[in-house]
């Protein structure tokens, strides 16, 4: 899938196609942030959309009960339509999406180009079941939706137990989204740039508008006008999800995920110790030191406060298929931090989750550069593994990674090298300037001091 921005906050134009790793990079301001959180709007499942051709697949559900709506017709006959309706949504949402006005986008455009054939290919070799229902009991379901492996069809099956027509077209569309758009992701996951604070302070965040709610309810303040001050003040939808996420951390913590072996990574070479939820929702570090005393975590480094949610979405929720978005993961991390982070966001990587990543590090990107030299066949590479700890699940893969860089009002994507990795001219031109000062700075102090001498 791509996607193509014109006029979308600084950038003028530009457009990507996400991988199974997509890297931003680029200079502050760029609108590296900006097409972040788009494309967690598009993935997160949660757009309003109700295509037009649904409404006679319901007419015909409506007299039969089930329907078979062949691919061939969605490809030939209904794509072009998904791909506007779906743009269109994706642009109304964004206000919501940023917590502003859409005034602030009034000369933007957003459209999604897919491959035909490739799509063709995907919903054809795919499984495909979702039952859709309005409690939580077996009977309660009211549409069925199956598509079986290589078979070109997808039978709709409907109980008529008076469901509206607008929720039915909601629920049909929004599978034939998932279909075409996201084949085997489960959810996306997206950890802001603010995590650090929110980590700290999330509850205060949520009790405040709690507070304002209830005095409203109590008091002679006008509730309308206390409700207006709550949306005006809203937070970006990704920040505000994420608000959420930690408020359902006693809850969350009860699963467990396949990604432990990530978890003690980190654990073990990044924060030398393990987070703790306890049943009030707080969060404490426990470090691995003799007395293994725990604390709260606004005692712990700044590198232990940023990376917890990260931690405890793969220790508890994380799931093949995810799509995991992390604004600038180098935040408050020594450089060989960020090199043990790209380790593990390549194991991620190849035991299947799709991870974006905006970044500035040059050292996370060298590192991921690493990895992706590592994936070549020669004959001094296991040596080198073992020499600099390098796990053989760590290499990468350069087809599987895209990477784009931010700059000059536009979107380009830079050349990545099977032989060299990632070719991050941004981050080389800012070394090679601050080595040039350096040098001219040094050897002009050593001429003043000869002089001086003199």
């Amino acid at each position: 899938m791509k996607i193509q921005f014109k006029k979308f906050g600084v950038i003028e134009q530009g457009e990507l196609e996400l991988n199974n790793l997509t890297l931003f990079c680029g200079p502050n301001n760029t609108g590296k942030t900006y097409v972040m959180y788009c494309l967690y709007d598009l993935l997160d499942k949660n757009l309003e959309i109700n295509f037009s051709f649904v409404e006679k697949i319901i007419d015909q559900l409506v007299s039969n009960q089930v329907v078979f709506y062949n691919i061939e017709e969605l490809i030939n006959n209904d794509l072009d339509n998904i791909l506007l309706e779906m743009s269109q949504a994706l642009y109304k949402d964004l206000p919501n999406l940023f917590g502003t006005e859409i005034y602030e986008f009034k000369q933007t455009k957003i459209k999604l180009y897919v491959d035909k054939n490739k799509i063709r290919t995907n919903i054809i070799d795919s499984t495909w079941h979702s039952r859709s229902s309005l409690g939580n009991r077996e009977s309660d379901w009211f549409l069925d939706i199956i598509k079986e492996k290589n078979d070109t069809n997808m039978i709709l099956t409907i109980r008529d137990i008076g469901i509206p027509m607008r929720l039915l077209t909601e629920t049909i569309s929004s599978n034939i989204a998932r279909l075409i758009f996201s084949m085997n992701y489960q959810s996306c996951f997206l950890l802001p740039a603010e995590r650090s604070g929110l980590n700290l302070f999330f509850k205060e965040l949520s009790s405040i508008r709690n507070r304002l709610l209830h005095h409203a309810q109590r008091d002679t303040i006008n509730p309308m006008e206390v409700l207006k001050d709550i949306v005006n003040s809203r937070y970006a939808k990704p920040v505000s999800d994420y608000i959420e996420f930690l408020n359902k951390l006693t809850n969350n913590k009860k699963q467990k995920s396949e990604y432990n072996l990530q978890v003690q990574f980190i654990q073990k070479d990044v924060i030398n110790g393990k987070y703790q939820v306890d049943r009030y929702g707080d969060i404490l570090f426990c470090p691995y030191r003799s007395d293994g005393k725990k604390m709260p975590l606004h005692f712990s480094s700044s590198t232990v406060k940023t990376l917890f949610g990260l931690v405890f979405y793969l220790e508890h929720q994380a799931k093949v298929g995810d799509y995991l978005m992390i604004d600038e993961p180098e935040l408050s991390l020594h450089p060989d931090n960020q090199r043990n982070l790209a380790r593990v966001i390549a194991a991620l990587v190849n035991n299947g989750i799709k991870v974006v990543v905006s970044t500035h590090s040059t050292y996370f990107v060298r590192e991921l550069n690493n990895l992706i030299m590592l994936n070549q066949r020669f004959a001094e590479a296991d040596t080198l593994r073992k020499h600099y700890g390098y796990k053989p699940n760590e290499s990468l893969d350069p087809n599987l990674v895209s990477s784009y860089l931010f700059a000059d009002q536009t979107i380009k994507p830079m050349e990545i090298d099977p032989k060299e990795g990632i070719i991050a001219k941004t981050f080389d031109q800012v070394i090679n300037n601050l080595n040039q000062s350096s040098n001219d700075i040094y050897y002009a102090a050593q001429e003043g001091e000869d002089l001086d001498v003199e």
